[in-house]
């Protein structure tokens, strides 16, 4: 039986066996570890030899690597021993017999050198503090040649035995190298320095680490750029106008150091960096130690030659820079300025959130005087000359100031669509006390601001008079929602002016001429006509989001707020206000920097053409909705008591009475009696002056005469329809036949104008109906007085109902004049009738609406007298072109006398 032994139990082992099988079981697990051992080893030993293998040759190169690296060692240090010989100038050679050396002359000259070495770290520290590096390097130079002259005369051993001093004060000196080369890079990227010390510490850097020319280049760029970018990113209290001119103020001073320092002076002998090379090429270690407060004698008397007449720069002098190469390194850092600007500095800039603060900061920067051989320098360049303001910053200041347009303007567009939905949300209310869709309780309702006590000066031009605000109907609501808008646009604009135009403005003839730096001044305003552009381009699309929005979110036809048609009266009214009342969206196409002068634009005409033409579409949405109150109307006073059931005695009642007076044919007149329609049915008058109240609702002649001709086209299309279907399907008498011919003709002549072919055909196909009706030679007899008294019916109704007639012209010369209240002689029986414009004492004298008799020639008609009145005997006259003519020019004169702002539409 085969046992896993893995799944062994020992518990149930000594349970189920003896012990001397468990011995057994022992014996066969230890058998079978021994044969896994042999296999493994087997399995090592033949599949994996090449990885012993490779392991044994890993082992054997690492002894290799070691022995070259140990060889490599040893070079270096006979590299180091070859080079120490080097600095300390002369040969070493054996020495076959010592006893001949002055050993007295060697001690003195040791402890000379170690005088030395004692007093050189207080000068260095010295030199250091005065900011004359190169000096300083010259001393720590010394030093070292001192070090290594003493360690080679010596020896290192009996140097490190007998004077110890001399490796502690090595230590010392040693770390003045790193002292020295970060206080040049420290006085590289300051900010306010001069070119003679930026020139000590680049030569002091050739003599202390073997820099080349380039090198010391790429050096100054690097720790200039540092410079630029501390100023611009870090964190203090220094306003983000003082960091951008310190910033342009450090780049100028760059180029200028570039110049002095590498290509030349006023000696024309090459760069500062140069001319102080050349000046210690020669200079022994001597000269220096007499400037230094040591014995002269003990120096002359003691000191070995080697260190006396040690010269501590023997290289070869580097030279001045190849122009290309020169060339290439400005171009280079020139385009991660420009890099840095678009990025670093655009961040700053984002930290000023109005345009009076770029104007400062433009003012600031522009402020800055550039050196006087400034195009010099360039033309010593060979290079375009680089203006920083213009080049790097004026560029992303014109992009921050057309950021902040941008976020005021969507600023001012977020509060107005909030204040839009606000106001529509209000307005909707059925208790809301101040409804926008009937401004009756604003239009008719006096007030003392209506007409102001005293007209000033400027007082007609003040387009927000109460009188004319109600004039046009604008009520409240739209000029508060327009007054926010335009505080909104005000300071950006007020700050925009000042940022384009403020410093020509304050400019003025005494100011000396010859002072102001013109070119600057050009510079300063070159971004003007962008700026411009980009206000008018955002100015546009704002206003489109507007129009959007009033056009998806508020009259649309599942509005988002408030209740579609109120929305449309609204919105229709504050589109179109917003072309007269927004003074500041005007100036958005117009700013210019002459206060109050008014440029004329084509884009902001065409604005205003959109604004209006949009009002218009809105207006005609409301009329779109005003369908459904149309056929509520008809429904209510003409569809609830149909054709055939008028009362008879009732419609008879209103009628006229006429007397027919004949001849017999027998010499004798016969009188007759008729009743003639004299006026539209009640139902129709009803429903007429239902759908006339609601027009006055919303103050009809404010509402575009495109959408109020399309109204009034609903309005006769669902009227004459209505008759139409009727009159074909009901049966009337002859009584209610008349009735009904005089309604339609009546609607007609009111609503229809003689262009309208479909409504005049629809017109025809109703009055056919309703001839068919009636006996042909009653309908002679009765013909003439009813187009007689449709007229006189027309006439009476103008005064109420003229927001319905589309055709007012037309009418009048249909009419004739308006001899309703004149007999045959010609003189008036009644008092012509007046419009009384209010309760109390009338503003304006009363109106009359018939025209004097002396200025306009009434054409004699017959009408019927009460209770009788003989027949016409003739065709009814017309009034001709020329009472026509004089009725329109009199009511031009009187209207264009009121002045075109109180009574113009659009």
């Amino acid at each position: 039986m085969t046992m896993n032994y893995l799944d062994l139990n020992i518990d149930k082992l000594f349970e189920d066996f003896t012990i001397k099988e468990i011995e057994g079981i022992q014996k066969r697990i230890q058998h079978e570890s021994d044969r896994k051992k042999i296999e493994l080893r087997t399995l090592v030993g033949e599949r994996y030899r090449d990885l012993i293998l490779a392991a044994d040759t890993i082992g054997n190169m690492k002894i290799t690597s070691e022995r070259v690296i140990s060889r490599i060692v040893n070079i270096e240090d006979t590299f180091r021993e070859l080079q120490k010989k080097y600095l300390i100038g002369f040969k070493i050679e054996p020495i076959e017999n010592e006893n001949d050396r002055n050993v007295e002359g060697i001690q003195d000259s040791i402890i000379i050198q170690i005088k030395i070495l004692m007093d050189i770290p207080q000068y260095i520290w010295s030199n250091i503090e005065n900011k004359n590096l190169l000096f300083a390097t010259q001393l720590y130079l010394v030093a070292q040649h001192i070090n290594y002259s003493l360690l080679f005369e010596v020896g290192s051993t009996d140097l490190l035995n007998k004077y110890p001093i001399v490796s502690k004060q090595w230590d010392v000196i040693n770390q003045f190298k790193t002292i020295i080369t970060t206080e040049c890079n420290y006085i590289l990227q300051s900010l306010d320095v001069q070119p003679e010390s930026i020139a000590n510490c680049l030569a002091a850097l050739v003599l202390l680490n073997r820099t080349s020319f380039s090198d010391l280049l790429e050096m100054l760029l690097s720790m200039r750029n540092r410079a630029i970018k501390s100023i611009i990113t870090d964190e203090n209290d220094s306003s983000v106008k003082n960091k951008i001119k310190l910033c342009i103020d450090t780049l100028i001073q760059t180029i200028n150091l570039i110049y002095s320092c590498f290509i030349n002076t006023e000696k024309k002998s090459g760069g500062l960096v140069l001319q102080y090379i050349a000046k210690i090429q020669d200079q022994e270690a001597y000269s220096l130690f007499c400037e230094l407060d040591v014995n002269q004698e003990l120096l002359k008397e003691f000191l070995p030659s080697v260190t006396k007449h040690h010269k501590l720069f023997i290289q070869d002098t580097p030279e001045s820079f190849l122009l290309p190469d020169l060339q290439k390194s400005i171009k280079s850092w020139l385009q991660w300025v420009a890099e840095f600007c678009n990025h670093e500095v655009t961040k700053l800039l984002d930290l000023i959130i109005s345009i009076k603060g770029l104007y400062y900061v433009r003012e600031e920067t522009v402020s800055i005087n550039l050196p006087e051989n400034w195009n010099f320098i360039w033309e010593e360049l060979h290079l375009p000359r680089i203006t920083f303001w213009v080049e790097f910053f004026q560029p992303i200041i014109s992009q921050r100031v057309k950021n902040i347009i941008s976020d005021k303007w969507i600023e001012t567009v977020t509060t107005l669509k909030s204040d839009i939905t606000e106001l529509l949300t209000k307005i909707s209310n059925e208790k809301f006390e101040y409804p926008e869709h009937d401004l009756r309780w604003f239009v008719w309702k006096d007030s003392p601001s209506d007409i102001p006590q005293k007209l000033t000066k400027n007082g007609g031009l003040d387009n927000k008079r109460s009188l004319l605000m109600k004039t046009k109907g604008y009520s409240p609501n739209i000029l508060t929602l327009c007054d926010s808008f335009d505080t909104g646009l005000q300071a950006l604009l007020s700050d925009l002016e000042q940022y384009l135009y403020e410093t020509e403005r304050v400019m003025s003839i005494k100011d000396n001429l010859l002072s102001t730096n013109i070119s600057l001044i050009s510079d300063t305003f070159s971004d003007r006509k962008e700026v411009q552009e980009h206000l008018q381009k955002i100015s546009s699309t704002m206003i489109q989001d507007i129009i959007n929005f009033v056009k998806t979110m508020c009259v649309n036809e599942r509005a988002e707020y408030g209740q579609q048609d109120i929305n449309a009266v609204v919105m229709a009214r504050f589109l179109l206000a917003l072309t007269t009342l927004s003074s500041n969206l005007n100036k958005c196409f117009t700013l210019s920097k002459v206060s109050g002068l008014t440029i004329t634009n084509v884009k902001w005409q065409s604005i205003c053409d959109k604004l209006k033409e949009e009002s218009t579409f809105v207006w005609s949405i409301w009329a779109s909705t005003y369908k459904t109150k149309i056929n509520e109307h008809r429904d209510k006073y003409i569809s609830k008591e149909p054709l055939d059931g008028y009362r008879i005695h009732v419609v008879v009642s209103e009628w006229e009475k006429v007397t027919i007076d004949e001849d017999s044919g027998e010499g004798k007149r016969i009188k007759s009696e008729i009743l003639v329609p004299y006026q539209p049915s009640i139902q129709l008058q009803k429903f007429l002056t239902a759908i006339n109240k609601d027009l006055n609702k919303i103050i009809p002649h404010t509402v575009p005469k495109k959408v109020l001709h399309e109204i009034i086209e609903n309005i006769a299309v669902e009227l004459l329809s209505y008759y139409v279907f009727i009159s074909s399907s009901v049966n009337l008498s002859q009584k209610q036949a008349f009735q009904v011919l005089f309604d339609i003709r009546y609607s007609t002549l009111l609503m229809v104008p003689r262009e309208n072919k479909n409504l005049s055909d629809l017109s025809t196909r109703a009055c056919d109906n309703v001839l068919s009706k009636i006996d042909p030679f009653d309908y002679d007899v009765f013909n003439p007085f009813i187009q007689t008294n449709v007229k006189k019916s027309i006439q009476r109704s103008l005064l109420l109902l003229g927001n319905l007639v589309p055709h007012l012209e037309q009418l009048h010369s249909i009419l004739g004049a308006r001899s309703e209240y004149s007999t045959t002689e010609g003189v008036k029986s009644d008092i012509p009738s007046v419009l009384a414009l209010c309760a109390g004492a009338p503003w304006f004298p009363p109106l009359t609406v018939t025209a004097p008799a002396r200025s306009l020639p009434l054409v004699s008609v017959t009408l019927p007298e009460k209770p009788q009145r003989k027949k016409v005997t003739g065709k009814e006259n017309t009034k001709s072109d020329s009472a026509g003519a004089t009725i329109k020019s009199g009511a031009a004169a009187f209207f264009g006398a009121m002045g075109s702002d109180w009574f113009s539409s659009s």
